[in-house]
C-alpha cells in the first residue's frame, strides 16, 4: 500500500511546452523526474507570439534556479512604468524593474534549458486521449496516432487547454472577455523617439496602448481594446496587417500623436488575438493528472501577469511533487497554496481591466483622480502582483 515514505513517482508527461510547462520540466528534471515534454506543434517556439513583460515575481523564480541572465539576456529591462491618459498627462509612475522579452525566446530559452537537463521534447503531439488504467497510470494519446505511458500528467496547454477538457470535461469553457489584443514591431527614427527605458502604458479614449522604445529605432507595442463580438483566430489572421494597423491608427486618432507615429511605422507582423479567461475551477486536478498555469486560471491579461503567474505555478507544483509522493496529495497541497493568490490576481486584473477604457467621461475623470494614488498605494505597500517570493530550492543550483 502506498504512503509517504513511498518513493517518489518519476514518470512525469508534460503536454504544452510553453512558458509554463517548459519551466515545469526543467524544474521536475532538476528533481529527479524523468520528464516527457510534449508539444502539438512543430514550428520553432522562437517564431511564436508577440513580446510580454515579465515582472519581478517571474524573475524571481528564475533568479532562485540560477537562470535569470541566461534565459532573460534577449530581453530588455524597463527601468519604470509609466501611465498616462488620452491627454498625455502623467497619471503615475511604478518604479518596479520588468523586463520586456519576445514569448517565442522566453519559451524557447526554457525549453533548451529543459532538453539541457534530460528533459525529452517531442513536438508535432497533439493530445486527443487521456486515460486511468485505474492503477494510478495514465495512457495518452496523440493525434498522429501514437500514444505514451505515464505516472502523472500535467497540463500546461493554455486557455483552451486539451488536458483541462479531457481531465475534468465538466469544468467552465473559457470566457471571452470583450477584448482584442495585437502587439507588433516598429521601426522609427531614433532621434524621434530616443530610448529612454520606460515602457509607457497610455489610457486612450477607447484603447489601451503600450510600447517601449528596446533600442534605436526600434519600438515593441501591445494595444488592447473592446469588441463585443467574438471574433476568432482565424478571423483576425484574415485582417491584412496594413488595414488592421490602419484602424487601430484611427482608433487612437484622439490619443498622443506618439500612438499613430508608432503604429504607422509598423514594421513586420502583426499578432493578435481574442482574449479570455478561465472561470475559477472547483478543482485542478483528479487523480493522477493536474492542470496549472493559463490551463487552469487564465486571468485577463490587464496587469501582464499570466506568464508570472503560469511560472510561480511551475515551480511550486514541482517542490511539491518532490515533497509528496502521492501525486494527489501534492496536488492538493499545491491547490490549497496557490487558490488565494490566483484569485487575489484575477480580480486585480477585472479592476485594472475596467479602468483601461471607460466609455463615459466621468468614469475618466475619476480614473485619472485615483490611479496616482492606488499605484502609490501599492508602490509602498508593495503590489500584490509582484509580491511572489518563491519556496526555497532543496537542491544546491548549479
Amino acid at each position: 500500500m502506498t504512503n509517504e515514505k513511498t518513493p517518489p513517482i518519476r514518470r512525469v508527461a508534460v503536454v504544452g511546452a510553453g512558458i509554463t510547462g517548459s519551466l515545469l520540466s526543467l524544474c521536475l528534471a532538476r528533481l529527479g523526474f524523468e520528464v516527457n515534454l510534449y508539444e502539438a506543434y512543430v514550428r520553432r517556439a522562437q517564431d511564436v507570439g508577440s513580446f510580454l513583460n515579465l515582472a519581478p515575481n517571474g524573475r524571481a523564480v528564475l533568479e532562485r534556479l540560477g537562470l535569470a541572465d541566461r534565459i532573460l539576456e534577449q530581453g530588455v529591462v524597463a527601468t519604470s512604468i509609466d501611465f498616462t491618459n488620452h491627454r498625455g498627462r502623467q497619471l503615475a509612475r511604478n518604479p518596479e524593474r520588468t523586463t520586456n522579452i519576445m514569448r517565442g525566446e522566453l519559451s524557447g530559452a526554457l525549453r533548451e534549458a529543459a532538453t539541457d537537463n534530460g528533459v525529452k521534447l517531442q513536438t508535432g503531439k497533439r493530445l486527443v486521449a487521456l486515460d486511468d488504467d485505474g492503477d494510478g497510470h495514465r495512457r495518452i494519446g496523440f493525434e498522429d496516432g501514437t500514444h505514451a505511458e505515464a505516472d502523472i500528467v500535467l497540463g500546461c496547454d493554455g486557455v483552451n487547454s486539451a488536458v483541462r477538457r479531457l481531465l475534468l470535461p465538466d469544468a467552465p469553457r473559457p470566457a471571452y472577455t470583450e477584448v482584442v489584443g495585437s502587439g507588433g514591431r516598429s521601426e522609427i527614427g531614433a532621434a524621434e523617439l530616443p530610448v529612454d527605458g520606460r515602457f509607457h502604458m497610455v489610457f486612450g479614449l477607447r484603447g489601451f496602448f503600450g510600447y517601449q522604445v528596446v533600442s534605436p529605432g526600434v519600438v515593441w507595442w501591445f494595444e488592447n481594446h473592446q469588441e463585443t463580438r467574438e471574433r476568432t483566430f482565424a478571423e483576425l489572421a484574415e485582417i491584412d496587417d496594413a488595414r488592421w494597423v490602419a484602424g487601430l491608427a484611427d482608433r487612437h486618432r484622439p490619443d498622443p500623436a506618439v500612438i499613430r507615429r508608432i503604429l504607422n511605422a509598423s514594421a513586420g507582423p502583426v499578432g493578435r488575438w481574442p482574449v479570455h479567461e478561465v472561470p475559477p475551477l472547483d478543482t485542478w486536478h483528479r487523480g493522477s493528472a493536474a492542470v496549472l498555469g493559463d490551463a487552469a486560471h487564465a486571468v485577463a491579461p490587464h496587469l501582464g501577469a499570466g506568464a508570472a503567474l503560469g511560472m510561480e505555478d511551475a515551480y511550486e507544483l514541482a517542490l511539491a511533487l518532490h515533497e509528496h509522493p502521492r501525486a494527489p496529495r501534492a496536488f492538493a497541497a499545491f491547490e490549497e497554496s496557490r487558490r488565494d493568490r490566483v484569485a487575489a490576481m484575477a480580480k486585480q486584473a477585472r479592476q485594472t481591466g475596467a479602468v483601461m477604457t471607460p466609455d463615459r467621461w466621468i468614469t475618466r475623470v475619476i480614473r485619472d483622480l485615483m490611479l496616482p494614488m492606488a499605484i502609490k498605494q501599492g508602490v509602498r505597500k508593495g503590489t500584490e502582483a509582484y509580491s511572489y517570493r518563491p519556496s526555497p530550492w532543496p537542491l544546491p543550483v548549479v
